[in-house]
């Protein structure tokens, strides 16, 4: 397929979730369901870079990188013409090793994470069926939201800055109130942004393990937080961000930001993939399969404004 013409001016802003993408000892890293991580296969490296080089994203967010180090050696050797000059990663507490990330071909002037950052509540007794191991803890974010401010060109010389949140919400089905939390711990982070900067155009975007209609989409869209996809038809294969034939990969968009996206200028950029239901055990991927997830794209105007400090 083909990817949508950005208009001139805009910048294109996309999300994509890498799918277990380690360079290092298989052995060092484990899935929740305790296989061993594996090396993420040339050929799935070389179908990843086929779809970045194909939306030609301005900004690209990523989850489940295993480090900056792997993210740059990627980038040097097959994105190297894109002019990704910026790069970012903060190693999170996840016990498999996957952090959040930034490749950018403008200035990233600011990047925080929260790591140890309370969200509220504490772990309950059972994870959907199962005991949980985590009965009584405080709750924190399970991979930490990555901030970055990046620095974007706007019209007649004059630049923004966008803030984005980069996140991968928990997994698995018994995690609703884990990811509930997560959501209402980001809602915060954004308000606080707004409050310090009340002009702040701010993109909440990544890996939701969520749809907007689930619970933890609610508490985004409930605090105000806009969903580009809104109004689309959820059940089109256009709009489904995963081979599970769900949206959970999202961009969210305060209203600054919102405010200054190009119209109808979102799509997934889909690519080859396991048939919906089929179990990824059993199922060998198909030829050109990069991730279990596509790349998530919208295209936004910055307004024109005095330049950025």
């Amino acid at each position: 397929m083909a990817a949508r013409a950005k208009a001139k001016g805009a910048i294109r802003l996309a999300t994509y979730n890498l799918m277990n993408f380690f360079d290092s000892d298989p052995l060092t890293r484990t899935h929740n369901e305790g296989d061993p991580a594996p090396i993420k296969p040339q050929e799935e490296r070389e179908a990843v870079a086929a779809g970045i080089h194909a939306v030609d994203a301005d900004i690209i967010a990523f989850e489940e990188v295993e480090s900056l180090a792997v993210l740059k050696a990627f980038r040097d050797k097959y994105l190297g013409t894109m002019g990704y000059q910026y790069a970012e990663l903060v190693e999170s507490e996840d016990p498999r090793g996957i952090d959040n990330a930034v490749l950018s071909r403008f200035p990233i002037v600011k990047t925080e994470a929260y790591n140890d950052r309370m969200i509220g509540g504490k772990h309950p007794a059972m994870d959907g069926n199962r005991p949980n191991p985590l009965a009584g803890q405080e709750i924190k974010f399970r991979r930490t939201p990555l901030r970055v401010d990046i620095k974007v060109p706007g019209p007649d010389g004059s630049s923004q800055v966008v803030t984005l949140l980069v996140v991968h919400h928990k997994s698995g089905r018994g995690s609703d109130y884990w990811r509930i939390a997560e959501a209402k711990g980001v809602v915060n982070l954004v308000k606080e942004i707004e409050k310090a900067e009340p002009g702040a155009a701010i993109a909440v975007l990544g890996d939701f393990n969520g749809q907007v209609t689930d619970p933890n989409g609610k508490v985004y869209t409930e605090a105000g937080m806009v969903d580009v996809f809104a109004g689309r038809n959820q059940t089109d294969p256009k709009n489904i961000s995963h081979e599970s034939g769900r949206r959970i990969d999202l961009i969210l968009l305060n209203s600054n930001l919102a405010g200054q996206v190009v119209k109808d200028s979102m799509f997934i950029y889909g690519m080859p993939a396991r048939p919906a239901g089929a179990d990824w055990r059993t199922t060998l991927p198909p030829d050109g399969y990069g991730s279990d997830h596509y790349p998530v794209v919208v295209d936004f105007m910055p307004k024109a404004a005095k330049s950025a400090p």
